[in-house]
């Protein structure tokens, strides 16, 4: 009986040594490299105040610089409060700074006009479209080329070689 009173005290105090030191001991940190991994299907949705303001979706996405760049194919954007879509064959989105660069066959919907161009560079910190590339756009009563613009929230100004065809009817 008293072999057995010692061996359970015995293995209570290993039990306790054995726990004791697990708390001691930092917990195990994982660290996951994300740079070079691809997701298929992939959507971002940016959110402020509760309201979504941007909607990303991407067949296929490559994590690059530490998993900060995301360079996209056959993407979609949508804006919820300006009712409209964007899509592209290729785009590269800065996770961090929320910058974004759309390249080859963009096309820009809403209900009143479509914009094509071949390039179009998302600056988040002063919210401008810039794009350097041939842009179209039409409406439903016109039609209006430039070489190049850039756009705001309001304004959307075509540069260098602006040509501009109004429809009229009678």
């Amino acid at each position: 009986m008293k072999k057995n009173i010692f061996l359970l005290v015995f293995i209570i105090a290993l039990l306790f040594v054995i726990f004791s030191s697990m708390e001691r001991e930092s917990p195990l940190k994982v660290k996951v490299g994300l740079e070079g991994s691809t997701f298929r299907e992939l959507q971002l949705t940016q959110k402020r105040e509760g309201h979504i303001k941007l909607v990303l979706n991407s067949k296929e996405a490559l994590l690059h610089r530490g998993g900060q760049l995301v360079e996209l194919r056959d993407l979609t954007i949508l804006i919820p409060e300006r009712e409209f879509k964007v899509f592209a064959q290729k785009g590269l989105y800065n996770l961090e700074t929320g910058d974004f660069s759309l390249r080859e066959m963009i096309e820009g919907i809403s209900k009143n006009f479509k914009i094509r161009t071949e390039e179009a560079n998302w600056d988040s910190k002063n919210k401008i479209l810039l794009s350097e590339k041939p842009i179209r756009i039409e409406g439903k009563r016109f039609t209006i080329e430039g070489n190049a613009g850039k756009a705001n929230e309001s304004l959307i100004e075509l540069k260098k070689g602006v040509k501009a065809i109004v429809h009229t009817t009678r």
